[in-house]
């Protein structure tokens, strides 16, 4: 995660809330939770009425007692409870300058609340597939709020957004027993098993779930579709820019930023001051207030990262509860998971916007800053050796200035974003023979856009088109959308959804698209998707043996294999 990407984040909350005042009839709709009814809204938009209820509850707050520990189911209720509006969001901070914009985001540890979107009354005989988004923004931010699932669940599906918790609060870990870590995973495994008991009340197939994310929220379903506490909550799987073989997914064992460390260097902020005391630290800081706790973590992130933008605080192999027993590479390989139909993609230029004070290029020192930066947080042999490998791979017989800064921007978007997903994919394809695995790239430019002339799609720059929300983020511009963006937006929607429906993206064909092969050892090839979608070799297997070496080698403490 960069300075960029964090801001063009929460731009997102900058302007895509206010879409959350729609035309709303005041119609009540009821609707059963086994907690008790809840009161939604109907939004009719010409011909079509979507219901959507906000806010509900799935968890108890996690506050107080509950503070790093698993969610607990809600307290019940009789009287019908108003779904009218969204919750607040989990805690989080606005940081690296997003302050600038003037965005305001209402906070809480009371945040466990999600959203329902269907074109259902949930009186229907036949019950509709089921699409559960999860939230990107590093495991740091993030709001299920700016996500209208209306646009898909027009296409004959019920949509589900929910919050999950956060920062130190969501991943906190001291290495042991007693804080765990992961409390951001189970949040979601708990809304996961709130869709499989309530969400046929609201017209949804709970035996027909698709789960899917970007960036955090795809490195979480892919960890997902690994954990034994997730079986059987979900059928499908999507993941956009985001895979649990990324670098800054999951914190590997070789690491310059331990978890432990982190912990104790938070308590020290706080006045809990217990560095080999885990149970004192835990006590010690359930008693903490919430703001002083987060701007504690924030100013830690800080000083570990030393300018230098990652994730810190992010999942962990634990086995405590066991949502990720082992590291994910040894758990996709052992076969012992249920076997998931899965689509994984990237954009073609996932870092394009994140070097924005390098209009005149860059040079091959500077290149070599980049690649360092990336590997920051591990604990190599010789980061000289990685990075004069990036150097001689990418920048072979170049020299000019904004070709090295384009191939900058290309090293770091295959690191950290596009090599992980065809090394997860090429894993997943031996492993789970029986269920098709989709890779793709999206390449749109759209019609506004602030990238550089030389990129087309950076990070996060896919999801105007898949929620059909074109004035969020802010950074493409309020403009109205184009014939092309529309058309685009709807090839991905209606593909999306296909695939929630029949594990199938092309069960129907989208204008301009003709095929899309299932990824298998002999048949390595991707969809770019665009205004003319088109079947192409996947490429870069050097580049993903390249990978594979670091993966292992990050994996890795002395001479052996970390397995739990």
């Amino acid at each position: 995660m960069t300075t960029s990407l964090t801001m063009r984040f929460f731009a997102c909350l900058a302007t895509f809330c206010h879409l959350l005042v729609l035309t709303r009839s005041q119609v009540d709709n009821i609707a059963r939770t086994k907690y008790g009814p809840i009161r939604g809204v109907a939004a009719s938009t010409g011909a079509d009425t979507m219901y959507t209820y906000w806010g509900v509850p799935f968890a108890k707050p996690p506050t107080g007692d509950l503070r790093f520990k698993q969610p607990q189911e809600p307290d019940t209720w009789t009287a019908p409870r108003d779904a009218l509006n969204p919750s607040r969001d989990c805690m989080q901070i606005l940081r690296y300058g997003v302050e600038k914009l003037g965005v305001q985001v209402n906070i809480s540890e009371d945040c466990l609340y999600l959203n329902v979107f269907t074109p259902s009354t949930g009186t229907n005989s036949t019950l509709l597939p089921v699409m559960v988004w999860i939230y990107g923004g590093g495991f740091i931010m993030g709001s299920s709020a700016i996500y209208d699932g209306a646009a898909l669940a027009r296409k004959g599906v019920v949509v589900v957004t929910f919050n999950y918790r956060l920062d130190a609060f969501g991943f906190l870990s001291t290495e042991d027993d007693v804080i765990p870590g992961n409390f951001g995973l189970l949040d979601q495994i708990f809304a996961l098993k709130w869709v499989k008991e309530n969400i046929a009340n609201f017209g949804g197939n709970p035996n027909q779930v698709t789960i899917f994310g970007e960036s955090a929220g795809a490195c979480s379903v892919s960890i997902l579709t690994l954990s034994p506490l997730a079986k059987g909550l979900f059928k499908r799987a999507i993941m956009e820019s985001g895979s649990s073989m990324a670098p800054w997914c999951v914190s590997f064992p070789k690491t310059n930023l331990p978890p432990k460390k982190t912990a104790a260097l938070i308590g020290s902020k706080v006045n809990c001051n217990f560095p080999d005391d885990s149970r004192q630290l835990f006590n010690c800081l359930q008693k903490v207030n919430g703001a002083s706790l987060l701007n504690a973590s924030v100013e830690v992130q800080y000083e570990l990262l030393n300018g230098v933008v990652t994730e810190v605080l992010s999942p962990r192999v634990e086995t405590t509860f066991g949502v990720l027993p082992n590291l994910p590479k040894t758990l996709l390989t052992s076969g012992q998971y249920d076997h998931f139909e899965a689509i994984r993609g990237f954009n073609s230029n996932e870092e394009g916007a994140m070097k924005p004070n390098f209009t005149s290029g860059a040079t091959r020192q500077e290149f070599r800053k980049f690649i360092a930066d990336d590997l920051y947080p591990f604990d190599l042999s010789s980061t000289d050796d990685v990075i004069n490998r990036f150097e001689d791979f990418y920048l072979s017989n170049i020299s000019d200035p904004i070709q090295i800064l384009q191939k900058s921007s290309e090293a770091s978007s295959d690191f950290k974003f596009v090599l992980p997903a065809l090394y997860e994919t090429q894993l997943a394809s031996d492993a789970i023979q029986d269920k098709k695995q989709f890779l793709y790239e999206f390449y749109y430019r759209q019609s506004v856009s602030t990238l550089p002339p030389w990129a087309t799609s950076a990070h996060a720059d896919e999801l105007p088109f898949v929620f059909r929300s074109f004035n969020f983020p802010l950074w493409l511009s309020t403009s109205q959308p184009t014939s092309d963006d529309l058309g685009v937006s709807e090839q991905i929607i209606t593909m999306w959804t296909n695939f929630a429906k029949t594990g199938n993206p092309l069960s129907t064909l989208p204008t301009g698209t003709t095929s899309w092969p299932g990824y298998t050892h002999s048949n390595t090839e991707l969809l770019k998707i665009g205004k003319e979608s088109k079947v192409v070799p996947a490429g870069r297997t050097i580049a993903v043996g390249y990978y594979a070496d670091f993966v292992t080698d990050i994996s890795t403490k002395g001479s052996q294999v970390v397995v739990g």
